[in-house]
Parts: structure tokens; C-alpha cells; sequence
């Protein structure tokens, strides 16, 4: 067991193949992720004023690249994860770059556990490692996964950390992370005692553009109005062409609630989850199903994505959020499954789950033989 435990700590000094030329300073890690912030700011602009389809996918193409951003600081804090200022740029590499690998995720949290674990400065890398991801990390005997290795950590850090408000961001981060887990009774036990330790110890702490007590009223609001099971709230709005949309009008169909925009995510990600929505509304064209979207594009973009055919279903346009606020989303793209009568019966990806949930439900059922 010490050898794999040594083994581990290694890997925060094998965190990227070539090493940085001399010590790294913060200010070059500020000005590799401000050098982000501002290209992605003018992309995003860019993207709101193409005035066609056409733009539109060209300007998409040019979405600045966080793995490439990522790559440069990866190679600037590499010897120097022991120090404590490397904290906040870790937590960045955590939140923006998703192709970060699985080991130098990992290299990441043994630097944290082995030199950062009572520093007061951890809030901000331990909300970011609700970002983990396993990446196609092979499974190995033994090894433990990549997400279970953060929980593990977070209860550690709640336990060790002097500070309180870290203690309460820990917590608060592994009911995020929970939530992942399905809503079984001892998770949700688990979920709401620590959003009960989150609030307690950090209401008022930080968390971007929001506090701590804010994304617990969320959470509390999502477990008792949007988990599985529960009926729906309702949502009006108008679509691209500003006719008035119901949800309540779309009861006796299975629906998929598709929450998104064209530059959620990265742009391969992107074309898969739309590729996946296209498939599902054709081969299910005949049948009691509609997806129904809200987006987040400008009313241009959208209509010139529906007029290429790009998008094949009818959108809520939702530019402000204002929607998908009500519906507390906080990750994109999101869908969520209702059955004929308007109940949740999936929350996450667009993918495969979402996919294998409607075909079940879509499924004809056998017929009851009466006695």
C-alpha cells in the first residue's frame, strides 16, 4: 500500500512530458488564462452577430481551444504544483480543459493532498473538482476511480481543513458530486447533510458570480421539484418565429427537454450531442414523442440554424437564460425526459442514456389479460 501511495505522489511531478524552462511565476499563469477569457469573450461576440447559418458554422470553427490553453499551463506549473498560488489555475484546468487527462487529473489532487490539504486558499480548486471526469481511464484492479478518488478527498478535506468556509465549500462540492450518484436514500441522506454543512459553515463564501447559500437553495429546489418522479414545472415561452409555446400542450407524448446552445461545450461535442437529436427526432417522427428546446443563441442564430436544418425540432428561444434559470441548469448542453404525463424520468447528458430512456418509454406495452 506505500508503494502505491508513493507511486501516486509521484505523479504530481510527471504532470506534462517537457518541463518549463526555469520557475514559473503566477502572473504567467494570469496571463495564459486572461489570454483565454479574451479570446473567448470576442468568439462569443462574433458568434452573436453571424448573420447566417453559414457564418454562424464558419465562426463555430474558430472557437478558441481550451486543451491548447491547457497544454501551456499544464507545462508552466508542472514543478511547481507544491506551491500554494498553482491552487487557482489547477481549479481552471479542472473546470475548462476537457480533454485533461485522467493521470494529470490525478496529479493534480495528490499535489493538493500532499501539500495544499490545510491551506485556506483551497475553496476554489475543491468546487472545481466537481468537474472530474474519467476521460476513458482504464479500470484497473485496485485502482480506485477517478470521481470516488475526489469524494474521498473531499471527506478528507472536511475532516483536516482548519478553515470552516473550506470545509463547507468541501461539502458542498461533494453533494454536487453525489447528485451523480442516482437519488437512492442513503445518497440523498448524504446529499442533504452536507448542503446543510455547506450552508452552516460557508452561506456567504464566493462561488463566481454566485455564494454558497444560493447553489444550496438550488439544490434543495432541484431535489424536491426536479428529481426523478416529480411532476415538471411548467414553462411558456415564444419560438423562433413568436408563436407561443406551452409545455402543458405537449401531455400524452414522451418529451425530450433539450437545454443547449451552439456554443455549448466544444465544438466536436457539440455536432455529436445535435447529431444525436436530429437521430432521435427522425427515427421517432411516427411515434408520441417531441424534443422540445431551449436556447440560449440570439433569435438570428437561431433561426438560421432551424432554417439549415441544422436544428430539426421546435426551440424556446431563451437568449437571457431566464428559463433555464427557472429550471436551475448548470451544466450544457442538459436534457431532461418526461413521460406522457409531464414527469421527470431522467436529468443529464445528451446521449445514449437519454436515448435508451425514451425508447423504453416509447415501447408498446403488453397488453393486460383480464381474468
Amino acid at each position: 500500500m506505500k508503494i502505491f501511495n508513493l507511486s501516486c505522489y509521484v505523479l504530481a511531478y510527471v504532470f506534462f512530458v517537457v518541463p518549463f524552462a526555469g520557475a514559473a511565476t503566477e502572473a504567467q499563469a494570469a496571463a495564459i488564462i486572461t489570454e483565454y477569457a479574451d479570446a473567448q469573450k470576442l468568439w462569443l461576440a462574433e458568434m452573436k452577430l453571424a448573420p447566417n447559418a453559414a457564418s454562424l458554422q464558419m465562426i463555430r470553427k474558430k472557437q478558441p481551444d481550451a486543451a491548447a490553453y491547457g497544454k501551456r499551463l499544464k507545462r508552466l506549473l508542472n514543478r511547481d504544483l507544491d506551491k500554494q498560488w498553482t491552487l487557482k489555475y489547477g481549479a481552471w484546468l479542472l473546470e475548462n480543459d476537457t480533454n485533461l487527462t485522467a493521470s494529470s487529473q490525478r496529479a493534480l489532487l495528490n499535489a493538493l493532498e500532499k501539500n495544499h490539504i490545510k491551506s485556506p486558499q483551497l475553496g476554489s480548486f475543491v468546487m472545481a473538482m466537481v468537474y472530474l471526469r474519467q476521460n476513458n481511464e482504464p479500470m484497473r484492479a485496485g485502482k480506485i476511480p477517478l470521481r470516488s478518488r475526489g469524494m474521498q478527498l473531499l471527506e478528507k478535506i472536511k475532516i483536516t481543513n482548519p478553515d470552516p468556509k473550506v470545509q463547507g465549500q468541501a461539502a458542498l462540492s461533494l453533494a454536487l458530486m453525489l447528485s451523480s450518484l442516482g437519488e437512492g436514500g442513503q445518497v440523498m441522506r448524504q446529499r442533504l447533510a452536507n448542503l446543510r454543512e455547506a450552508v452552516k459553515k460557508s452561506a456567504d463564501v464566493k462561488v463566481g458570480n454566485t455564494v454558497v447559500a444560493d447553489i444550496v437553495k438550488d439544490q434543495l429546489y432541484i431535489i424536491t421539484r426536479l428529481s426523478n418522479g416529480r411532476e415538471a414545472p411548467n414553462l411558456i415561452g415564444g419560438d423562433s418565429a413568436g408563436r407561443v409555446v406551452n409545455l402543458r400542450d405537449y401531455r400524452g407524448k414522451v418529451i425530450l427537454l433539450v437545454f443547449w446552445s451552439s456554443f455549448d461545450t466544444d465544438l466536436a461535442r457539440m455536432d455529436k450531442a445535435l447529431k444525436i437529436l436530429r437521430r432521435m427526432n427522425q427515427i421517432n417522427a411516427e411515434k408520441p414523442f417531441a424534443i422540445l428546446g431551449v436556447n440560449r443563441d440570439s433569435l438570428e442564430n437561431l433561426r438560421a440554424l432551424e432554417a439549415d436544418r441544422i436544428v430539426t425540432w421546435r426551440n424556446i428561444s431563451d437568449p437571457e437564460g431566464k428559463i433555464a434559470k427557472a429550471y436551475r441548469i448548470g451544466s450544457w448542453p442538459h436534457c431532461i425526459v418526461l413521460d406522457q404525463d409531464g414527469v421527470i424520468r431522467y436529468g443529464g447528458a445528451i446521449g445514449s442514456f437519454a436515448d435508451a430512456v425514451v425508447t423504453d418509454m416509447l415501447r408498446p406495452k403488453p397488453a393486460v389479460k383480464t381474468p
